[in-house]
């Protein structure tokens, strides 16, 4: 049975989201855990223990990781919107998550979604956030784009 979009719409429409993406996108820096680097001056060093032969302790290094990736930014507004399995209306049920104040929503490409699965913080316009969500697929003719949910990190 033929699809009801020919291979062409279907690539016309990725096209067209790609160009949205690329239009509206801004730079984010993306944070996973630091690196630890035993750095020994000993050659009686244990890195199990993170010692010497005599106790003492050997220097440790931590060096950040992280990368930059596009993504559109959607700041969400908490006192109207909620998130929940069923969408709509929700003002008659418990199951209600209402977001803190400068929570956004992130969509970024699958390159990006890889690396922010195994994240801690994103960075953008001066500010920090936690990631609060797994990667949503989104697109319409395949999964193309992954939203994210983001909670801001109080630094003051």
């Amino acid at each position: 049975m033929a699809g009801f979009l020919s291979s062409e719409r279907e690539s016309n429409i990725e096209s067209l989201y790609n160009t949205l993406h690329a239009t509206f996108a801004k730079t984010i820096k993306v944070y996973k855990d630091s690196q630890k680097t035993i750095i020994s001056t000993s050659p009686s060093f244990n890195p199990i223990y993170g010692r010497t032969n005599s106790g003492s302790m050997a220097n440790a290094d931590y060096v950040e990781v992280s990368q930059e990736f596009q993504a559109r930014v959607y700041y969400i507004k908490s006192d109207e919107e909620y998130l929940s399995n069923s969408g709509g209306d929700q003002s008659g049920t418990q199951n209600k998550i209402i977001l803190p104040d400068g929570s956004v929503k992130i969509v970024v490409k699958s390159d990006a979604y890889r690396y922010i699965e195994e994240a801690k913080k994103v960075e953008f316009d001066g500010k920090r956030f936690n990631i609060k969500s797994d990667g949503n697929p989104d697109g319409l003719v395949g999964n193309q784009f992954y939203t994210f949910f983001l909670t801001p990190i109080d630094e003051s």
